[in-house]
Protein backbone atom coordinates (compact mmCIF):
# COMPACT_ATOMS: atom_id res chain seq x y z
CA UNK A 1 0.00 0.00 0.00
CA UNK A 2 2.75 2.42 0.97
CA UNK A 3 4.73 1.76 -2.23
CA UNK A 4 1.61 2.44 -4.26
CA UNK A 5 1.05 5.64 -2.27
CA UNK A 6 4.59 6.83 -3.01
CA UNK A 7 4.20 6.06 -6.68
CA UNK A 8 1.03 8.14 -6.84
CA UNK A 9 2.79 10.95 -5.00
CA UNK A 10 5.68 10.94 -7.45
CA UNK A 11 3.22 11.14 -10.32
CA UNK A 12 1.22 13.89 -8.63
CA UNK A 13 -1.86 11.68 -8.52
CA UNK A 14 -2.67 11.51 -4.82
CA UNK A 15 -5.91 13.28 -5.63
CA UNK A 16 -7.12 10.10 -7.27
CA UNK A 17 -8.63 9.02 -3.96
CA UNK A 18 -12.12 10.42 -3.73
CA UNK A 19 -13.64 8.78 -0.69
CA UNK A 20 -13.20 10.78 2.52
CA UNK A 21 -12.07 8.48 5.35
CA UNK A 22 -14.29 8.27 8.40
CA UNK A 23 -11.42 7.33 10.70
CA UNK A 24 -8.83 9.97 11.58
CA UNK A 25 -5.62 10.11 13.52
CA UNK A 26 -6.32 13.74 14.41
CA UNK A 27 -8.45 16.73 13.46
CA UNK A 28 -5.39 18.80 12.63
CA UNK A 29 -1.91 17.64 11.68
CA UNK A 30 0.88 20.18 12.23
CA UNK A 31 4.09 19.53 10.30
CA UNK A 32 7.07 21.04 12.08
CA UNK A 33 7.65 21.82 15.76
CA UNK A 34 9.47 25.12 15.39
CA UNK A 35 8.01 28.15 17.09
CA UNK A 36 5.32 28.52 14.39
CA UNK A 37 4.33 24.85 14.61
CA UNK A 38 4.24 24.87 18.40
CA UNK A 39 2.04 27.97 18.34
CA UNK A 40 -0.26 26.39 15.77
CA UNK A 41 -0.58 23.14 17.71
CA UNK A 42 -1.34 24.88 20.99
CA UNK A 43 -3.89 27.20 19.43
CA UNK A 44 -5.65 24.37 17.58
CA UNK A 45 -5.76 22.26 20.74
CA UNK A 46 -7.09 25.18 22.78
CA UNK A 47 -9.87 25.51 20.20
CA UNK A 48 -10.93 21.92 20.83
CA UNK A 49 -9.12 20.11 18.02
CA UNK A 50 -7.26 16.84 18.40
CA UNK A 51 -3.76 17.67 17.16
CA UNK A 52 -0.97 15.46 15.84
CA UNK A 53 2.36 17.27 15.76
CA UNK A 54 5.07 15.73 13.57
CA UNK A 55 8.71 16.82 13.80
CA UNK A 56 11.71 15.52 11.84
CA UNK A 57 14.15 16.31 14.65
CA UNK A 58 14.32 14.51 17.99
CA UNK A 59 13.32 17.71 19.80
CA UNK A 60 11.07 20.70 19.22
CA UNK A 61 11.93 24.34 18.75
CA UNK A 62 13.57 24.39 15.33
CA UNK A 63 15.98 27.21 14.58
CA UNK A 64 14.22 29.42 17.14
CA UNK A 65 16.21 27.84 19.99
CA UNK A 66 19.26 29.70 18.67
CA UNK A 67 17.48 32.86 17.52
CA UNK A 68 17.33 36.19 19.29
CA UNK A 69 14.54 38.71 19.77
CA UNK A 70 10.90 39.43 18.97
CA UNK A 71 9.76 42.65 17.28
CA UNK A 72 6.70 43.63 19.35
CA UNK A 73 4.73 46.86 19.48
CA UNK A 74 3.44 48.87 22.46
CA UNK A 75 3.99 46.16 25.07
CA UNK A 76 3.89 46.25 28.83
CA UNK A 77 7.70 46.08 28.92
CA UNK A 78 8.04 49.08 26.61
CA UNK A 79 5.56 51.09 28.64
CA UNK A 80 7.35 50.19 31.89
CA UNK A 81 10.56 51.62 30.40
CA UNK A 82 8.85 54.81 29.25
CA UNK A 83 9.06 53.90 25.58
CA UNK A 84 6.18 55.29 23.55
CA UNK A 85 5.38 53.02 20.61
CA UNK A 86 2.38 52.53 18.36
CA UNK A 87 1.28 50.32 15.46
CA UNK A 88 1.38 53.34 13.15
CA UNK A 89 5.00 54.09 14.06
CA UNK A 90 6.01 50.44 13.69
CA UNK A 91 4.36 50.08 10.28
CA UNK A 92 6.09 53.22 9.04
CA UNK A 93 9.47 51.91 10.25
CA UNK A 94 8.99 48.46 8.75
CA UNK A 95 7.76 49.74 5.39
CA UNK A 96 10.71 52.11 5.13
CA UNK A 97 13.19 49.38 6.03
CA UNK A 98 11.68 46.34 4.35
CA UNK A 99 10.72 47.91 1.01
CA UNK A 100 7.49 46.46 -0.37
CA UNK A 101 6.24 44.44 2.62
CA UNK A 102 2.72 43.03 2.49
CA UNK A 103 0.60 45.95 3.76
CA UNK A 104 -2.25 43.82 5.14
CA UNK A 105 -0.08 41.51 7.20
CA UNK A 106 2.28 44.29 8.31
CA UNK A 107 -0.60 46.33 9.70
CA UNK A 108 -2.28 43.29 11.26
CA UNK A 109 0.87 42.19 13.00
CA UNK A 110 1.75 45.66 14.29
CA UNK A 111 -1.73 46.03 15.79
CA UNK A 112 -1.92 42.51 17.25
CA UNK A 113 1.64 41.73 18.36
CA UNK A 114 1.30 43.09 21.89
CA UNK A 115 -1.77 41.03 22.77
CA UNK A 116 -1.48 38.03 20.45
CA UNK A 117 2.27 37.44 20.81
CA UNK A 118 3.71 39.27 23.83
CA UNK A 119 0.79 38.61 26.19
CA UNK A 120 0.24 35.08 24.88
CA UNK A 121 3.89 34.07 25.26
CA UNK A 122 3.95 35.66 28.72
CA UNK A 123 0.90 33.63 29.71
CA UNK A 124 2.77 30.48 28.68
CA UNK A 125 5.74 31.38 30.87
CA UNK A 126 8.05 33.50 28.72
CA UNK A 127 9.70 36.37 30.58
CA UNK A 128 10.83 39.29 28.44
CA UNK A 129 13.61 41.27 30.12
CA UNK A 130 15.47 43.38 27.56
CA UNK A 131 14.81 45.85 24.77
CA UNK A 132 17.50 46.61 22.23
CA UNK A 133 17.74 49.24 19.49
CA UNK A 134 17.98 48.23 15.82
CA UNK A 135 18.67 50.08 12.55
CA UNK A 136 15.09 49.49 11.40
CA UNK A 137 13.29 51.00 14.42
CA UNK A 138 13.06 54.54 15.75
CA UNK A 139 12.26 53.19 19.22
CA UNK A 140 13.47 50.13 21.12
CA UNK A 141 11.08 47.47 19.86
CA UNK A 142 12.98 44.17 19.76
CA UNK A 143 12.29 42.18 22.93
CA UNK A 144 14.61 39.57 24.41
CA UNK A 145 14.14 36.97 27.10
CA UNK A 146 16.95 36.31 29.58
CA UNK A 147 18.98 34.92 26.68
CA UNK A 148 18.28 33.30 23.33
CA UNK A 149 14.74 32.52 22.20
CA UNK A 150 15.10 29.02 23.63
CA UNK A 151 13.67 30.66 26.74
CA UNK A 152 10.45 31.24 24.82
CA UNK A 153 10.48 27.85 23.12
CA UNK A 154 10.83 25.77 26.30
CA UNK A 155 7.67 27.24 27.91
CA UNK A 156 5.72 26.45 24.72
CA UNK A 157 7.04 22.90 24.73
CA UNK A 158 6.04 22.58 28.37
CA UNK A 159 2.51 23.77 27.58
CA UNK A 160 2.33 21.35 24.67
CA UNK A 161 3.36 18.39 26.83
CA UNK A 162 0.72 19.29 29.39
CA UNK A 163 -2.01 19.62 26.75
CA UNK A 164 -4.06 16.39 26.50
CA UNK A 165 -5.34 17.32 23.02
CA UNK A 166 -1.85 17.18 21.48
CA UNK A 167 -0.13 13.99 20.37
CA UNK A 168 3.39 14.31 19.02
CA UNK A 169 5.92 12.17 17.22
CA UNK A 170 9.57 13.06 16.92
CA UNK A 171 12.07 11.81 14.31
CA UNK A 172 9.23 11.83 11.77
CA UNK A 173 9.76 13.35 8.33
CA UNK A 174 6.66 14.18 6.32
CA UNK A 175 7.43 13.26 2.72
CA UNK A 176 4.06 13.83 1.02
CA UNK A 177 0.57 15.23 1.49
CA UNK A 178 -2.56 13.15 1.06
CA UNK A 179 -5.66 14.41 -0.71
CA UNK A 180 -9.14 13.02 -1.19
CA UNK A 181 -12.41 14.59 -2.18
CA UNK A 182 -10.48 17.66 -3.34
CA UNK A 183 -9.14 18.31 0.17
CA UNK A 184 -5.74 17.91 1.79
CA UNK A 185 -6.52 15.51 4.60
CA UNK A 186 -3.38 13.72 5.66
CA UNK A 187 0.34 13.10 5.28
CA UNK A 188 2.72 10.29 4.51
CA UNK A 189 5.53 10.27 7.06
CA UNK A 190 8.76 8.33 7.43
CA UNK A 191 10.31 7.48 10.78
CA UNK A 192 13.91 8.70 10.62
CA UNK A 193 15.14 6.06 13.05
CA UNK A 194 13.78 2.85 11.61
CA UNK A 195 12.70 3.87 8.10
CA UNK A 196 9.09 2.77 8.57
CA UNK A 197 6.34 4.73 6.77
CA UNK A 198 2.98 5.79 8.14
CA UNK A 199 -0.09 7.35 6.57
CA UNK A 200 -1.81 9.74 8.98
CA UNK A 201 -5.28 11.12 8.27
CA UNK A 202 -6.80 14.39 9.48
CA UNK A 203 -9.30 17.04 8.54
CA UNK A 204 -6.61 19.68 7.90
CA UNK A 205 -2.83 20.00 7.61
CA UNK A 206 -0.74 22.96 8.76
CA UNK A 207 2.70 23.23 7.19
CA UNK A 208 5.20 24.95 9.49
CA UNK A 209 8.35 23.35 8.14
CA UNK A 210 10.63 26.38 8.09
CA UNK A 211 12.76 27.55 5.20
CA UNK A 212 15.00 26.07 2.53
CA UNK A 213 18.27 27.81 3.36
CA UNK A 214 20.15 24.60 4.17
CA UNK A 215 19.54 23.48 0.58
CA UNK A 216 22.07 25.36 -1.55
CA UNK A 217 20.61 23.99 -4.77
CA UNK A 218 17.21 25.47 -3.94
CA UNK A 219 18.74 28.73 -2.73
CA UNK A 220 20.51 29.19 -6.04
CA UNK A 221 17.47 28.10 -8.04
CA UNK A 222 15.53 30.96 -6.43
CA UNK A 223 18.30 33.56 -6.54
CA UNK A 224 17.16 37.09 -7.37
CA UNK A 225 18.03 38.29 -10.85
CA UNK A 226 18.77 41.72 -9.35
CA UNK A 227 21.63 40.46 -7.17
CA UNK A 228 24.99 39.12 -8.29
CA UNK A 229 25.09 35.40 -7.51
CA UNK A 230 28.28 34.53 -5.62
CA UNK A 231 30.62 31.81 -6.77
CA UNK A 232 31.06 30.68 -3.18
CA UNK A 233 28.06 30.41 -0.87
CA UNK A 234 27.98 28.81 2.58
CA UNK A 235 25.13 27.21 4.50
CA UNK A 236 24.07 29.19 7.54
CA UNK A 237 20.61 27.86 8.38
CA UNK A 238 19.30 25.01 10.49
CA UNK A 239 19.98 21.42 9.50
CA UNK A 240 16.36 20.66 8.64
CA UNK A 241 15.69 23.81 6.59
CA UNK A 242 15.66 21.73 3.41
CA UNK A 243 12.59 23.12 1.66
CA UNK A 244 10.28 20.10 2.03
CA UNK A 245 7.31 22.34 2.84
CA UNK A 246 7.64 24.30 -0.39
CA UNK A 247 7.66 21.15 -2.48
CA UNK A 248 4.56 19.79 -0.76
CA UNK A 249 2.68 23.10 -0.87
CA UNK A 250 3.44 23.44 -4.56
CA UNK A 251 2.21 19.89 -5.23
CA UNK A 252 -1.03 20.69 -3.42
CA UNK A 253 -1.61 23.65 -5.74
CA UNK A 254 -0.47 26.51 -3.51
CA UNK A 255 1.07 29.49 -5.25
CA UNK A 256 4.65 30.21 -4.20
CA UNK A 257 5.31 33.96 -4.08
CA UNK A 258 8.45 36.09 -3.58
CA UNK A 259 10.68 33.04 -3.62
CA UNK A 260 13.62 35.13 -4.83
CA UNK A 261 13.51 37.18 -1.63
CA UNK A 262 16.08 35.65 0.66
CA UNK A 263 18.11 36.87 3.61
CA UNK A 264 21.79 36.36 2.88
CA UNK A 265 24.34 37.35 5.51
CA UNK A 266 27.77 38.45 4.35
CA UNK A 267 29.73 37.86 7.54
CA UNK A 268 30.19 34.11 7.30
CA UNK A 269 33.45 32.25 7.87
CA UNK A 270 34.11 28.54 7.25
CA UNK A 271 33.15 26.25 10.11
CA UNK A 272 36.45 24.47 10.88
CA UNK A 273 34.59 21.43 12.24
CA UNK A 274 32.54 20.91 9.10
CA UNK A 275 34.14 18.18 7.00
CA UNK A 276 32.00 19.07 3.97
CA UNK A 277 33.40 22.59 3.73
CA UNK A 278 29.89 23.95 3.08
CA UNK A 279 28.84 25.31 6.49
CA UNK A 280 29.63 28.72 7.91
CA UNK A 281 29.72 30.43 11.25
CA UNK A 282 28.45 33.97 11.66
CA UNK A 283 31.24 36.26 12.83
CA UNK A 284 31.07 39.69 14.43
CA UNK A 285 33.58 42.12 15.89
CA UNK A 286 32.37 45.58 16.90
CA UNK A 287 35.97 46.83 17.00
CA UNK A 288 36.84 45.78 13.47
CA UNK A 289 36.97 48.01 10.42
CA UNK A 290 35.80 46.55 7.13
CA UNK A 291 37.80 46.87 3.92
CA UNK A 292 37.26 45.78 0.34
CA UNK A 293 39.71 44.01 -1.96
CA UNK A 294 41.58 47.28 -2.48
CA UNK A 295 42.12 47.62 1.26
CA UNK A 296 39.73 50.57 1.47
CA UNK A 297 37.05 51.02 4.09
CA UNK A 298 33.75 51.10 2.16
CA UNK A 299 30.87 51.67 4.62
CA UNK A 300 29.73 52.39 8.16
CA UNK A 301 30.23 49.09 9.96
CA UNK A 302 27.24 49.81 12.22
CA UNK A 303 24.80 50.49 9.38
CA UNK A 304 23.02 47.11 9.60
CA UNK A 305 22.32 44.08 7.44
CA UNK A 306 20.26 45.94 4.83
CA UNK A 307 23.10 48.37 4.11
CA UNK A 308 25.57 45.48 3.87
CA UNK A 309 23.30 43.63 1.43
CA UNK A 310 22.97 46.73 -0.73
CA UNK A 311 26.74 47.23 -0.71
CA UNK A 312 27.27 43.63 -1.83
CA UNK A 313 24.56 43.58 -4.53
CA UNK A 314 26.78 44.12 -7.57
CA UNK A 315 29.95 42.60 -6.13
CA UNK A 316 31.11 39.49 -8.04
CA UNK A 317 32.98 38.33 -4.91
CA UNK A 318 30.72 39.51 -2.06
CA UNK A 319 32.06 39.70 1.46
CA UNK A 320 34.80 41.81 2.97
CA UNK A 321 37.83 41.78 5.24
CA UNK A 322 37.50 42.50 8.97
CA UNK A 323 40.65 44.20 10.20
CA UNK A 324 41.46 44.46 13.92
CA UNK A 325 44.39 44.33 16.32
CA UNK A 326 45.32 42.52 19.52
CA UNK A 327 42.84 44.52 21.59
CA UNK A 328 40.10 44.03 19.01
CA UNK A 329 40.73 40.28 19.02
CA UNK A 330 39.21 40.18 22.50
CA UNK A 331 35.84 41.22 21.03
CA UNK A 332 35.70 38.62 18.25
CA UNK A 333 32.51 36.56 18.56
CA UNK A 334 30.99 33.80 16.49
CA UNK A 335 27.57 32.15 16.35
CA UNK A 336 26.18 29.06 14.70
CA UNK A 337 27.59 26.15 16.69
CA UNK A 338 27.17 25.00 20.27
CA UNK A 339 30.85 24.20 20.66
CA UNK A 340 31.79 27.86 20.42
CA UNK A 341 33.10 29.46 23.61
CA UNK A 342 35.97 31.71 24.58
CA UNK A 343 38.52 28.89 24.50
CA UNK A 344 37.42 27.31 21.21
CA UNK A 345 37.16 30.71 19.50
CA UNK A 346 40.78 31.33 20.48
CA UNK A 347 42.15 27.91 19.52
CA UNK A 348 39.99 26.94 16.54
CA UNK A 349 39.19 30.35 15.04
CA UNK A 350 41.58 33.12 16.01
CA UNK A 351 44.68 30.92 15.76
CA UNK A 352 43.46 28.98 12.74
CA UNK A 353 45.16 30.30 9.56
CA UNK A 354 42.37 28.78 7.44
CA UNK A 355 39.92 31.23 9.07
CA UNK A 356 41.97 34.15 10.41
CA UNK A 357 45.16 35.71 9.06
CA UNK A 358 47.53 37.07 11.71
CA UNK A 359 50.66 39.19 11.29
CA UNK A 360 53.15 41.22 13.28
CA UNK A 361 52.64 44.35 11.17
CA UNK A 362 50.47 45.75 8.40
CA UNK A 363 53.02 45.02 5.68
CA UNK A 364 53.04 41.36 6.63
CA UNK A 365 49.23 41.31 6.93
CA UNK A 366 48.88 42.75 3.44
CA UNK A 367 51.29 40.20 2.03
CA UNK A 368 49.52 37.25 3.65
CA UNK A 369 46.02 38.35 2.64
CA UNK A 370 46.81 39.69 -0.83
CA UNK A 371 45.46 43.11 0.09
CA UNK A 372 47.36 46.08 -1.37
CA UNK A 373 49.72 47.32 1.32
CA UNK A 374 49.36 50.98 0.38
CA UNK A 375 45.56 50.87 0.50
CA UNK A 376 45.45 48.92 3.76
CA UNK A 377 48.02 51.13 5.49
CA UNK A 378 46.30 54.34 4.37
CA UNK A 379 42.94 53.03 5.59
CA UNK A 380 44.25 52.07 9.04
CA UNK A 381 46.15 55.33 9.45
CA UNK A 382 43.08 57.35 8.42
CA UNK A 383 40.91 55.36 10.82
CA UNK A 384 43.30 55.92 13.72
CA UNK A 385 43.38 59.63 12.99
CA UNK A 386 39.57 59.85 12.92
CA UNK A 387 39.39 58.01 16.25
CA UNK A 388 41.88 60.48 17.69
CA UNK A 389 39.84 63.54 16.64
CA UNK A 390 36.50 61.82 17.44
CA UNK A 391 34.92 62.17 14.01
CA UNK A 392 34.29 59.58 11.26
CA UNK A 393 34.25 62.06 8.39
CA UNK A 394 34.02 59.30 5.77
CA UNK A 395 30.93 57.30 6.80
CA UNK A 396 29.60 58.92 9.99
CA UNK A 397 30.00 55.91 12.27
CA UNK A 398 30.82 58.19 15.19
CA UNK A 399 31.14 61.84 16.09
CA UNK A 400 31.78 63.97 19.15
CA UNK A 401 28.01 64.26 19.56
CA UNK A 402 27.45 60.51 19.02
CA UNK A 403 30.57 58.67 20.17
CA UNK A 404 31.13 54.95 19.62
CA UNK A 405 32.95 53.19 22.46
CA UNK A 406 34.06 50.48 20.02
CA UNK A 407 35.74 52.99 17.72
CA UNK A 408 39.30 52.43 18.94
CA UNK A 409 42.68 52.57 17.20
CA UNK A 410 43.98 49.61 15.23
CA UNK A 411 47.55 49.89 16.43
CA UNK A 412 48.60 47.05 18.71
CA UNK A 413 50.28 43.96 17.22
CA UNK A 414 49.45 41.31 16.29
CA UNK A 415 47.12 42.46 13.53
CA UNK A 416 44.32 40.26 12.22
CA UNK A 417 42.26 39.95 9.03
CA UNK A 418 39.15 37.80 8.62
CA UNK A 419 37.77 37.22 5.11
CA UNK A 420 33.99 36.97 5.30
CA UNK A 421 31.74 35.24 2.76
CA UNK A 422 28.02 35.13 2.00
CA UNK A 423 25.99 32.60 3.94
CA UNK A 424 22.34 31.55 3.69
CA UNK A 425 20.00 32.48 6.50
CA UNK A 426 16.23 32.99 6.03
CA UNK A 427 13.39 32.97 3.50
CA UNK A 428 11.21 35.95 2.69
CA UNK A 429 8.79 34.14 0.38
CA UNK A 430 6.70 30.99 0.23
CA UNK A 431 3.11 29.78 -0.12
CA UNK A 432 0.66 32.66 -0.41
CA UNK A 433 -1.77 32.75 2.52
CA UNK A 434 -4.92 34.71 3.24
CA UNK A 435 -5.79 36.38 6.59
CA UNK A 436 -6.93 32.97 7.89
CA UNK A 437 -3.51 31.45 7.06
CA UNK A 438 -5.11 29.24 4.40
CA UNK A 439 -2.74 28.40 1.55
CA UNK A 440 -3.92 30.01 -1.70
CA UNK A 441 -3.74 28.72 -5.26
CA UNK A 442 -2.79 30.79 -8.31
CA UNK A 443 -6.36 32.10 -8.54
CA UNK A 444 -6.27 33.37 -4.96
CA UNK A 445 -8.59 30.67 -3.67
CA UNK A 446 -7.90 28.51 -0.60
CA UNK A 447 -6.41 25.08 -1.09
CA UNK A 448 -8.96 23.08 0.88
CA UNK A 449 -7.53 21.66 4.08
CA UNK A 450 -4.08 23.24 3.75
CA UNK A 451 -2.67 25.97 6.00
CA UNK A 452 0.82 27.45 6.29
CA UNK A 453 2.68 29.52 8.88
CA UNK A 454 6.06 30.84 9.92
CA UNK A 455 9.19 31.14 7.81
CA UNK A 456 7.70 28.74 5.26
CA UNK A 457 5.44 31.63 4.21
CA UNK A 458 8.20 34.23 4.43
CA UNK A 459 6.32 35.20 7.63
CA UNK A 460 3.48 36.44 5.42
CA UNK A 461 5.64 38.99 3.61
CA UNK A 462 5.97 41.27 6.65
CA UNK A 463 9.67 41.84 5.97
CA UNK A 464 9.36 42.85 2.34
CA UNK A 465 12.73 42.55 0.59
CA UNK A 466 14.95 42.87 3.66
CA UNK A 467 14.76 40.79 6.81
CA UNK A 468 14.52 42.95 9.91
CA UNK A 469 15.59 42.22 13.47
CA UNK A 470 12.96 40.32 15.43
CA UNK A 471 10.51 40.22 12.55
CA UNK A 472 10.66 36.46 12.10
CA UNK A 473 10.01 35.04 15.56
CA UNK A 474 7.03 37.24 16.44
CA UNK A 475 5.24 36.85 13.09
CA UNK A 476 5.91 33.10 13.20
CA UNK A 477 4.03 32.88 16.49
CA UNK A 478 1.26 35.09 15.12
CA UNK A 479 0.72 33.22 11.83
CA UNK A 480 0.99 29.89 13.67
CA UNK A 481 -1.76 30.86 16.07
CA UNK A 482 -4.01 32.02 13.24
CA UNK A 483 -3.46 28.79 11.29
CA UNK A 484 -4.16 26.69 14.38
CA UNK A 485 -7.36 28.51 15.29
CA UNK A 486 -8.72 28.50 11.74
CA UNK A 487 -7.92 24.84 11.11
CA UNK A 488 -9.51 23.83 14.41
CA UNK A 489 -12.70 25.75 13.74
CA UNK A 490 -12.94 24.24 10.26
CA UNK A 491 -12.69 20.68 11.59
CA UNK A 492 -15.80 18.54 11.62
CA UNK A 493 -16.12 15.80 14.27
CA UNK A 494 -14.89 12.47 12.96
CA UNK A 495 -16.91 9.30 13.31
CA UNK A 496 -13.93 7.65 14.95
CA UNK A 497 -10.30 8.26 15.80
CA UNK A 498 -7.44 5.83 15.74
CA UNK A 499 -5.80 5.63 19.15
CA UNK A 500 -2.19 6.82 19.07
CA UNK A 501 0.31 6.91 21.93
CA UNK A 502 0.55 10.42 23.38
CA UNK A 503 4.32 10.42 22.92
CA UNK A 504 6.29 8.18 20.62
CA UNK A 505 10.04 7.66 20.51
CA UNK A 506 11.44 4.69 18.66
CA UNK A 507 14.74 3.15 19.66
CA UNK A 508 15.75 1.34 16.51
CA UNK A 509 19.46 0.52 16.21
CA UNK A 510 20.48 2.85 13.36
CA UNK A 511 23.09 5.19 14.88
CA UNK A 512 24.21 8.04 12.63
CA UNK A 513 20.87 8.46 10.87
CA UNK A 514 19.09 11.81 10.94
CA UNK A 515 16.83 10.46 13.65
CA UNK A 516 19.82 10.46 16.00
CA UNK A 517 21.32 13.76 14.88
CA UNK A 518 20.35 15.79 17.95
CA UNK A 519 21.33 12.92 20.25
CA UNK A 520 24.78 12.74 18.65
CA UNK A 521 25.36 16.51 18.72
CA UNK A 522 24.22 16.91 22.32
CA UNK A 523 26.26 14.03 23.70
CA UNK A 524 29.37 15.03 21.80
CA UNK A 525 29.09 18.47 23.36
CA UNK A 526 28.50 16.98 26.81
CA UNK A 527 31.64 14.87 26.42
CA UNK A 528 33.68 17.84 25.21
CA UNK A 529 32.58 19.96 28.17
CA UNK A 530 33.24 17.17 30.63
CA UNK A 531 29.71 17.06 32.01
CA UNK A 532 28.71 14.12 34.17
CA UNK A 533 25.63 12.12 33.19
CA UNK A 534 23.84 13.36 36.30
CA UNK A 535 24.01 16.95 35.05
CA UNK A 536 21.13 16.04 32.71
CA UNK A 537 19.82 12.69 33.89
CA UNK A 538 18.12 11.78 37.16
CA UNK A 539 15.39 9.53 38.50
CA UNK A 540 12.81 11.77 36.81
CA UNK A 541 14.87 11.95 33.59
CA UNK A 542 16.38 8.48 33.11
CA UNK A 543 18.85 7.56 30.38
CA UNK A 544 16.33 6.04 28.00
CA UNK A 545 13.92 7.21 25.30
CA UNK A 546 11.21 9.40 26.82
CA UNK A 547 7.79 7.86 26.42
CA UNK A 548 5.91 9.58 29.23
CA UNK A 549 4.91 13.20 29.56
CA UNK A 550 6.44 13.48 33.04
CA UNK A 551 9.86 12.44 31.70
CA UNK A 552 9.59 14.90 28.82
CA UNK A 553 8.80 17.71 31.24
CA UNK A 554 11.88 16.87 33.29
CA UNK A 555 13.99 16.65 30.14
CA UNK A 556 12.99 20.17 29.07
CA UNK A 557 15.02 21.61 31.92
CA UNK A 558 18.21 20.36 30.26
CA UNK A 559 17.72 22.36 27.03
CA UNK A 560 19.33 25.51 28.39
CA UNK A 561 22.50 23.62 29.38
CA UNK A 562 23.52 23.60 25.72
CA UNK A 563 21.48 26.45 24.30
Amino acid sequence: MIKRFLALCAAGLLGACTQTPVTRDADVIVVGAGIAGLSAALEAADNGARVLLLEVNAVGGGHAVKAGGFALVDTALQRSRGIQDSPQLAVADWIAYGVDPDPLWTNRYAEASSEEVYDWLTEHGTEFRMLLPTPQDRVQRVHFTRGAAVNAVVPLLRSMIYNPNITFRWNTRVVALARSGGRINGVLARDERDGSEHLFRSNSVILATGGLQNNLQQVRANWSADIQEPDRLFKGAGKFATGDGYRMANWAGAELVNMDRQVIFYNGVPNPRDSTGKKALLTQNPRAIWVDSAGHRFMNEKAGDKAVTQAMTDNPAPGYWMIFDAEGAKRLTLRGALWLNRDTVATEILHNPLVVTAADNLQQLASRTGLPEQGLRATVETWNRMVEVGEDFKFGRFSKQQPDRNAVPVSKAPFYAVRTRPMTRKNLGGPAINPKAQALNTKGRPVAGLYAAGELTGVAGINGRYGGAGTFLGPSVYTGRIAGATAAKASQPALSYRKLPAVEYLNAPHPGADGYWHFDVAHKLVSERGYSCTKCHSDTNPMQPASERAVLLARLDTCILCH
